[in-house]
C-alpha cells in the first residue's frame, strides 16, 4: 500500500511538473528575457553568454533542477540570431533540448526599435523508469509504454524597447503537440501546451548613481492557471543591484547582483507562499554573463543601462 501511494504521488509531481515547467521557471528572467522571447536576440550592444542554473524547493528529493545555457548576438545592423541549450529535471522526468532563434529590427523612432524573432527547438522528453516505484515489481504500464519523445516546435516573439523602456511578448510551443509524452495510463496526460509571456518595464535614473527598475511578467499556458511576478529592483553606480519579486500564490524572491563590466552575475532565492513551502526550505538560482564582441561603433555604451542595452546609429 505504501508503494501504491508513492507511485500516485509521483504521477501527480510528474503531471504538475510537466503542467508548470514544460517552460523551466526563472525567477532572474529579466537578466536573460532571451531566454523566453526569441526577438531579444541582438538587441544589446555586446554578445552575451549566459548560463543559469536553478534548484527548485530545497528539502524536497526529486525537486525540479535547471540549467540554461544561451548565446546571442547582432549580426548585422538589423538582425540578430542566437542558440539556446537547456535542461530540465522534475523528478522521473526530464527535458532537453536545443533552440535556433532569429530575429529582425526596424526603428520605430529616434530612440526606439521593434524587434521580431522567431525560434525552432527540439526537445527530448524522457522519464527514468528506474526512479518509479510502483505496487506490482515490472508493472507493465510501466515497462512497457513509451517514455521517451523528440518534439519539434516553433516559439514567436515581438519587443519594442528603448534606452530606457522595454516591452515584449511572446508565444511558446506553437504547434503545441497533442502527443502524450509519456503515454502515461489515463487519465493522466501530459501535453506539450502553448504557452504566453507578457513583459515590460522601465529605468528610473534617480541622480547620476542610483536608479529603480520596476518591472513585469505574465505567463499563460492553455490549460493551466495563469501567473504574473511583479519586481522592483535598485540600481546603484550602474554596477550592483538588489531587487524584490511577487510571484502570484507562488513565492516571494530576493534577487542580488553585480554587473563587472566583462561579467555580469546575480543570486536570488525565493521563499514560498503555496501549499508546498511547509515541505521545502525554498529556491536557489545563480547566473552568470560574459559579455563578447562589445566595443560596436554604432552602439551605445553598455554601462548606460543595466538592462536593456539598445543598438541605434547615431547618424
Amino acid at each position: 500500500m505504501k508503494n501504491k501511494i508513492y507511485f500516485l504521488v509521483v504521477l501527480a509531481f510528474t503531471a504538475m511538473s510537466m503542467n508548470a515547467q514544460q517552460i523551466a521557471l526563472s525567477s532572474q528572467y529579466m537578466f536573460n528575457e532571451f531566454a523566453f522571447n526569441p526577438a531579444v536576440a541582438g538587441t544589446k550592444n555586446f554578445a552575451p553568454l549566459t548560463f543559469s542554473f536553478r534548484r527548485q524547493w530545497m528539502g524536497m528529493n526529486e525537486a525540479p533542477v535547471t540549467q540554461n545555457l544561451s548565446f546571442h548576438s547582432f549580426v548585422g545592423k538589423n538582425a540578430g540570431a542566437g542558440v539556446q541549450l537547456y535542461n530540465d529535471v522534475a523528478g522521473p522526468t526530464r527535458r532537453t533540448g536545443l533552440s535556433g532563434a532569429f530575429s529582425y529590427q526596424i526603428q520605430t523612432s529616434e530612440k526606439t526599435r521593434l524587434s521580431f524573432g522567431l525560434s525552432a527547438n527540439v526537445t527530448q522528453f524522457m522519464m527514468d523508469r528506474d526512479q518509479m516505484i510502483t505496487e506490482t515489481p515490472d508493472d507493465y504500464a510501466v515497462q512497457n509504454n513509451t517514455f521517451n519523445q523528440l518534439i519539434p516546435d516553433f516559439n514567436f516573439g515581438m519587443y519594442w524597447y528603448g534606452e530606457r523602456h522595454f516591452v515584449g511578448v511572446s508565444g511558446y510551443n506553437l504547434v503545441q503537440s497533442t502527443d502524450d509524452l509519456f503515454d502515461l495510463t489515463k487519465p493522466v496526460t501530459n501535453t506539450l501546451d502553448r504557452t504566453i509571456f507578457a513583459h515590460a518595464g522601465y529605468l528610473f535614473p534617480l541622480g547620476e548613481s542610483f536608479a529603480i527598475e520596476p518591472s513585469g511578467m505574465f505567463r499563460y499556458m492553455m490549460n493551466a492557471p495563469m501567473s504574473f511576478d511583479a519586481n522592483l529592483r535598485f540600481v546603484i553606480k550602474d554596477a550592483y543591484w538588489l531587487g524584490g519579486s511577487y510571484r502570484y500564490q507562488d513565492a516571494i524572491a530576493i534577487m542580488i547582483g553585480a554587473d563587472l563590466g566583462f561579467l555580469e552575475l546575480g543570486y536570488s532565492y525565493d521563499l514560498g507562499m503555496s501549499n508546498l513551502a511547509t515541505y521545502n526550505a525554498g529556491s536557489h538560482e545563480v547566473f552568470l554573463t560574459a559579455k563578447l564582441s562589445k566595443g560596436v561603433n554604432n552602439r551605445s555604451p553598455w554601462h548606460k543601462r543595466n538592462r536593456i542595452y539598445s543598438s541605434f546609429s547615431k547618424d
